[in-house]
């Protein structure tokens, strides 16, 4: 090692910090000698130089999400043989269901089911801004939690069953289990909102982003064991 060389290292080391020094100092022994070891601590070291530290930092945990508002509803039989027209035209108390958007139709929400089967109903609301499919989304939520968004038909039984202010505190209440699709992708699902002393059956367009807005409110089952 030249004297200038040695002259540039000892003055560096005279700088370092005495918490560094006995790390140093252990470096340097390494070093010491023309050893396959010090050989690969050059190699090592030189490469940190060259390419900087490694990204220390620790990830920021994500925080927490809220958990969503869960309003019991309590239990609804919805009969799968009815037509949505058979089961609107057999509604006229408009605290039940008023005004109805001609959206809500077989021919844009068809349901082959048959029969009748019971379930455990329930709305529920975010608070903020939710996907609809996907990580972290609503359909995620329900399969999570075991449960399935409501159709067109299973909204209308139970508005049929609950009558005003019942459901009133859990508007707009989407039924987002069933969106029709035009031709050019565009999704519309039917919705319950009050309009006056009424309760309206009107329909949504989620728009191409797939979002909900902390506002609405979802119409969610859990189907209960059938009578013995």
């Amino acid at each position: 090692m030249s004297k200038d060389m040695l002259g540039s290292v000892v003055r560096a080391a005279v700088g370092v910090p005495q918490k560094r020094l006995d790390l140093l100092a252990k470096i340097a022994s390494r070093f010491a000698g023309d050893n396959p070891e010090g050989d690969a601590w050059h190699t090592h070291l030189r490469r940190i130089e060259d390419d900087g530290l490694p990204d220390t930092k620790l990830p920021v945990p994500e925080k927490p999400k809220p958990d969503p508002t869960i309003i019991e509803l309590g239990e609804v039989e919805v009969n799968y043989d009815e037509t949505i027209a058979e089961k609107l035209d057999g509604i006229t108390d408009s605290k039940r269901i008023g005004w109805r958007t001609d959206w809500a139709t077989d021919e844009k929400f068809p349901d082959v089911r048959k029969g009748k089967r019971r379930f455990k109903a329930s709305a529920i609301n975010f608070g903020r801004l939710m996907s609809d499919e996907g990580k972290g989304s609503i359909a995620e939520w329900c399969a999570n939690n075991k449960k399935i968004r409501a159709t067109p038909k299973e909204g209308i039984d139970l508005a049929k069953v609950s009558l005003r202010p019942k459901l009133d505190n859990v508007m707009p209440l989407a039924l987002a289990g069933q969106f029709f699709v035009d031709q050019y992708g565009h999704r519309d699902a039917l919705c319950f909102d009050r309009g006056g002393d009424e309760r309206h059956l009107s329909r949504v367009w989620l728009g191409p982003s797939g979002l909900w807005d902390g506002r609405w409110w979802f119409l969610v089952l859990e189907e209960l064991p059938s009578a013995a």
